[in-house]
């Protein structure tokens, strides 16, 4: 019995220092760092195909999913929409003279051969392709769409190889079909540019984004940006070769989205909007006061400010009644 309590005595004696010990000397391994907030402004997304085009090098299916990927950065994507004429092809590549070998699109071989080539893309690059689509199709909810965006590269290079192979590239692409499967709405219209300006303002009156990009390079829609500032709604312009940029909170090119610095310099923006918003918040103003207005003593009703005033008619301020009196004796 007096052995249990003797080690139960050095039990407790052990552990006091640590139960003790003040929080600061406690051992912080459990404590996680926090966390990064990610930004919850809603993003409207507004894109004139006609007025700005991203570079022909690259797929309309990527050019779309790397600016869902700089809108993302500056909030949560709630409308993206694309405006074009139901005219309205992507331009043919350019053609290249005729080489001695076919070139894979996909993994780089070369052969003598175009049956060999086609042989090679059938029985490698196909089977590849149809067994990420099967990834995709097995997939469910977030998991679906982390997989769908690790592997939308490499699916939108097999199709534009196939499309090169198959020769429908040259008669030109419908890029409605591209925006479509990248999650942008596609809205036919005879005016593009008066379609997305009419839906830019729906946005601005609705009130419910906090952060408007206009894809295009127009300058009539200098006004619509001009009264996002006066609702304080951010803008942002991709196509910084136009003059509309200057109009905008920031501008990037289309060279900034698929190099991916637009995507870098969003975390910096934002900070600066919010640090301008603190700024805001602590402005005040000073409103100078008028000489001529009367200035009225509370408890008072005036009589003995007139008596002051008129004692000091005709003598210095600084001079007392009891100067005067002791002058006047020494006369």
């Amino acid at each position: 019995m007096f052995s249990t309590r003797s080690h139960l005595r050095r039990h407790l004696l052990t552990s006091a220092p640590k139960l003790l010990a003040p929080p600061f000397f406690r051992s912080t391994s459990t404590i996680s760092p926090p966390a990064t907030r990610k930004p919850t402004t809603a993003v409207a997304v507004l894109w004139d195909l006609a007025a700005s085009r991203p570079p022909s090098t690259l797929p309309l299916y990527d050019a779309a999913v790397r600016l869902h990927l700089a809108a993302t950065s500056f909030g949560r994507l709630r409308l993206s929409a694309a405006f074009l004429h139901p005219s309205h092809r992507l331009p043919a590549p350019a053609a290249t003279p005729a080489a001695t070998t076919h070139l894979c699109r996909v993994c780089g071989r070369r052969f003598r051969a175009r049956d060999a080539l086609l042989r090679h893309f059938e029985a490698i690059h196909t089977r590849e392709h149809a067994k990420r689509l099967a990834r995709i199709d097995s997939s469910r909810g977030g998991r679906r769409v982390r997989l769908a965006a690790a592997l939308s590269l490499k699916l939108s290079k097999y199709e534009k190889a196939a499309r090169e192979l198959t020769g429908s590239a040259a008669a030109g692409a419908d890029p409605a079909a591209d925006l479509g499967r990248a999650g942008v709405r596609v809205e036919l219209s005879r005016t593009p540019g008066a379609s997305l300006r009419e839906r830019a303002q729906q946005v601005l009156d609705g009130g419910s984004v906090g952060c408007l990009m206009l894809v295009s390079g127009r300058e009539e829609l200098a006004s619509q940006l001009r009264l996002a500032t006066e609702r304080r709604v951010r803008s942002v312009v991709v196509g910084g070769e136009s003059g509309l940029a200057r109009w905008a909170d920031v501008g990037f090119s289309w060279a900034d989205v698929i190099a991916g610095k637009a995507r870098k310099a969003a975390p910096s923006v934002s900070g600066k909007w919010r640090d301008r918003d603190v700024l805001k918040g602590l402005e005040w103003r000073y409103e100078e006061v008028d000489d001529d207005d009367e200035v009225v003593f509370e408890g008072s009703d005036g009589d003995g400010i007139e008596e002051l005033a008129g004692k000091a008619k005709g003598r210095p301020w600084w001079k007392l009644d009891s100067d005067g009196e002791d002058s006047g004796a020494g006369g």
